[in-house]
């Protein structure tokens, strides 16, 4: 099979392509899939470039947002069959442990990251346990590729950590970008009321024309201000920061008494100083945020399904053998949507 492969951790001269990669073996309770289309994330610049301090070995296929057709199957398996298309939850755990019993993966010890820990979407087969497949029914497979990243974290920060209501009103940082575009159409849909801030003018004009109509502030407004405009004094009731150091302080200060900051990112830093007064004094509840566990991914599939018009925005398509150009766009940071690998182009 064709694939992209992560030689050795560097700059964007260690994705290389091999035209004819072996495809893994089948094991018993596994599918292989013939991927359509993989979306890009920040995940496959951090494998790229090593130094995480994440445990990771090489070579590898990067790509954890995989969507495609089931090509075959092992001889346990009996939820798919041949020629479904699945969308891929982009993990799992050991399957023993309590985390694993009690459908929290992601809090299991040997939790593994498709497209990071193991071989992921940068290929035209990808081989996943049969449990991480689950069918979709979608005309257009390229925008179901961008889901499941940045969708189970955004749900599983807003909805199962959060308990976000239609009675909300929420604050979501980088609202034009894939967890905060993500968390947006997560709000929307459920009904709460969304104060988006994004970078820019052409980011705020991007989210009209997208069709929503929340409340949209830039970051060079005096936003504390506005937010308690918006909000009559009284504050959000939560707040979704995925930026880290830069906005923490910011974000403590928009909620009201009772108000929920989740955090699932610190793309600024993660370093912070914290005024513990307004912790207690305002009576604020902190949650932790990482991806997702297996039951928020099967949510976000059923509110999509029925809600199609909250999913993602695409920005660009590249051909696989165009993964280092993918990267570069994603790198350069001046799109605005989710980049997609498509395997057919």
């Amino acid at each position: 099979m064709k694939a992209i492969v992560v030689e050795q951790h560097g700059e964007i001269d260690q994705l290389t392509l091999h035209q004819d990669y072996s495809v893994p073996k089948l094991g018993a309770k596994d599918a292989r899939i013939c991927i359509k289309y993989c979306a890009l994330n920040h995940l496959d610049l951090w494998l790229r470039r090593g130094g995480t301090g994440d445990r990771l070995t090489l070579p590898r296929i990067s790509g954890s947002d995989i969507v495609g057709i089931v090509e075959e199957i092992g001889d346990e398996v009996r939820h798919l069959k041949v020629g479904q298309s699945v969308l891929i939850y982009p993990g799992f755990g050991c399957g023993n442990c309590e985390a694993c019993a009690t459908g929290k993966e992601t809090m299991c010890r040997q939790f593994q990251i498709i497209g990071y820990h193991v071989d992921g979407g940068y290929a035209d087969f990808v081989t996943v346990p049969a449990s991480c497949a689950v069918p979709i029914e979608a005309n257009d497979l390229s925008r179901w590729a961008a889901v499941p990243v940045s969708y189970i974290t955004a749900w599983n920060a807003l909805v199962t950590k959060g308990g976000l209501h239609i009675n909300d009103t929420v604050v979501i940082w980088g609202a034009a970008g894939g967890i905060g575009y993500a968390a947006l159409q997560i709000a929307s849909g459920i009904g709460a009321e969304v104060i988006a801030i994004v970078g820019s003018p052409d980011k705020a004009a991007f989210l009209q024309e997208q069709g929503f109509t929340g409340h949209i502030l830039t970051r060079d407004k005096n936003l504390s201000e506005e937010i308690r405009k918006l909000t009559q004094k009284r504050g959000a009731t939560m707040v979704l920061d995925h930026v880290g150091a830069k906005t923490w302080q910011q974000s403590i200060s928009f909620l009201s008494r009772g108000g929920r900051l989740i955090t699932c990112g610190v793309t600024t830093g993660y370093k912070s100083e914290i005024d513990i007064r307004q912790i207690f004094g305002k009576q604020i509840s902190i949650y932790g945020s990482w991806m997702g566990d297996r039951s928020d991914f099967l949510q976000v599939v059923s509110f999509l399904q029925k809600n199609p018009s909250h999913l993602p925005y695409l920005y660009q398509e590249f051909a696989l053998e165009e993964a280092r150009e993918a990267q570069e766009c994603l790198e350069k940071g001046n799109h605005v949507g989710k980049i997609v690998l498509n395997m057919d182009r």
